[in-house]
């Protein structure tokens, strides 16, 4: 994965992740709730604020976690498998390997994820409730968490695309007209209409209100999603163009070799320098026995490639990336776009390697794929 992103465990075979962006809204969150703690509470001490703040704001992610969580648990239980969940500047995003097939299965995943926030509002409201007496910081954390909760449960239902709203409203259209294409079309359509509503919002919070930080916060999120409703509209026409197109299509069935007797030095010199490629399996189409890239050979000193063989440097077959012949290019784009390769062999079940897709030609062959099918 992209350096970006750090990965923090694993929960249910889903892995859990955290995106750099990340770190910028929780040190926001932090500075605005002990500034509102403070201004709020004067009795408080600095200690309290603070310590308040951050319990306060670790539980925040906790719940759009378990929002996200909830969207994974009900794809997995519909048999569509879940792949990652990132927490990042503008919340969660849990990552499905492919798109839902019905708009039953659109529908109670995207719902799912709302509904979850909403039962933790109310929970959190009865816990501020019930310690209402207790150390003051205790119910006044709760009784934030319990707004912020129904506030995220609430604005995600808006219908447009790339709220869980959106994919409420796409599922409903999908349902009762049977034509996917027009679902997505007014999801998006109504991801336009939230963008450009914010926009307008965040333009009268600057000239009319005069609130600098407030307006260019909410024109920042007006930017994302609408950003993020086109890329949805793009992706679903990728999609729909590329649903017969597979790695067997987009892959030079010629796939480069190097014997695994070959040292470094002669691998660089007779076939990386005169031929310009980075990377080369090991071994023969029959016997794969790694892959090694030009980056690799950084593990060995200089003065000792001629004396180290490839196979001393490169990444085993069992630990290699690779696609079946009959993978989508869909597929293929989203392993090579998670994992960050720059390359991936296509082998058979057998492990005999029948092709080779990089990822300049993989992204070549999809834009001439599109055009051809306009």
């Amino acid at each position: 994965m992209f350096k970006a992103v750090l990965v923090l465990g694993h929960i249910s075979g889903i892995r859990i992740q955290i995106h750099i962006s990340w770190v910028f809204i929780l040190i926001l969150l932090l500075v605005t709730m002990s500034t509102g703690f403070h201004y709020h509470y004067p009795e408080w001490t600095l200690s309290m604020v603070i310590g308040t703040a951050v319990v306060t704001a670790l539980m925040f992610f906790a719940s759009i976690l378990a929002h996200e969580l909830g969207h994974s648990v009900v794809a997995l239980r519909r048999g569509v498998p879940v792949e990652s969940i990132t927490l990042f500047i503008f919340g969660g995003l849990a990552q499905m390997t492919r798109d839902t097939e019905r708009a039953e299965d659109e529908f109670w995943i995207a719902i799912a994820g709302p509904a979850v926030s909403a039962a933790l509002a109310v929970a959190f409201w009865a816990l501020a409730s019930a310690t209402a007496d207790w150390y003051e910081p205790v119910p006044v954390a709760l009784g934030w968490l319990a707004l912020i909760n129904m506030i995220v449960a609430v604005f995600n239902l808006i219908p447009g695309f790339p709220l869980d709203g959106g994919r409420v409203f796409r599922a409903v259209i999908w349902k009762l007209t049977g034509d996917a294409r027009r679902a997505i079309e007014a999801a998006v359509w109504g991801g336009r209409m939230v963008a450009f509503l914010l926009f307008a919002f965040a333009f009268w919070n600057l000239v009319v209100i005069g609130n600098l930080i407030g307006g260019l916060w909410i024109m920042l999120i007006a930017w994302f999603l609408l950003n993020m409703a086109e890329a949805q509209g793009r992706m679903y026409d990728m999609r729909e163009r590329l649903a017969d197109v597979r790695a067997r299509d987009l892959a030079n069935p010629e796939p480069p070799f190097v014997n695994p007797d070959a040292s470094i030095e002669e691998w660089i010199n007779r076939f990386v320098l005169p031929g310009g490629r980075r990377s080369f399996l090991v071994g023969r189409p029959e016997r794969v026995l790694g892959l090694v890239t030009l980056s690799d050979s950084r593990k060995v000193p200089r003065d000792r490639w001629a004396d180290t063989r490839v196979t001393e440097i490169m990444t085993p077959e069992d630990s290699l990336r690779r696609v079946a012949p009959d993978a989508k290019a869909e597929e293929v784009l989203q392993v090579m776009s998670e994992r960050n390769l720059n390359q991936i062999p296509v082998m058979e079940e057998s492990g005999r390697a029948i092709g080779w897709i990089d990822r300049q030609q993989l992204l070549r062959s999809i834009e001439m794929h599109m055009e051809l099918h306009r």
